[in-house]
């Protein structure tokens, strides 16, 4: 397990959280063209905490890569539930605080899914899935800022990986760019 901590923010970057696995009833899901190359199969679990005007964001995501070596294309998809609601027990583990709320609420899956895909131009993973099956939110804390901030660095983490870099490295300049 990874945690940086600069100033106002900490990130925590580790191969898995089981308390933040969860099942959506439906999914946010988009394609982009794929790097040529093989892949092979990730999992990574990001969680930040960013002191951000008086809050602190919180949020957890991880996602498991699966290549398709036929494919051309790159798939995200963030499955969802219901939009959130307040009372919910906090099950899922923090290295950052306290618990966190398990499972992806409407409200965030799509900043999710825009943090994830990232900017077109850059460049592409390999083909295959790359989909978020671990999450967790603090009910006063999260945002759509704060899973699309989570999302972008799922994503560069999972690149890391997939491309042999160091994660660590990845998730401080990820990081010193918020």
């Amino acid at each position: 397990m990874i945690v940086i901590a600069e100033g106002g923010r900490r990130v925590a970057v580790r191969a898995d959280e089981v308390s933040a696995a969860y099942v959506g009833v439906r999914a946010a899901r988009c394609a982009r063209s794929a790097s040529p190359g093989p892949g092979r199969e990730v999992r990574a679990v990001v969680e930040l905490s960013r002191a951000f005007g008086g809050v602190t964001m919180r949020a957890l995501l991880g996602a498991a890569f699966s290549p398709d070596p036929q494919g051309t294309f790159i798939v995200f998809e963030v499955p969802f539930g219901e939009e959130m609601g307040l009372g919910a027990v906090a099950t899922c583990a923090s290295e950052l605080g306290p618990p966190l709320v398990a499972g992806m609420p409407r409200d965030f899956a799509d900043a999710a899914l825009d943090g994830l895909a990232g900017d077109p131009a850059v460049a592409a993973l390999p083909a295959g899935l790359l989909r978020v099956d671990r999450a967790g939110f603090h009910e006063l804390g999260a945002s759509e800022m704060a899973f699309k901030l989570v999302g972008e660095l799922l994503g560069c983490v999972v690149d890391a990986l997939l491309h042999n870099r160091d994660p660590r490295t990845v998730a401080q300049a990820v990081g010193r760019a918020w």
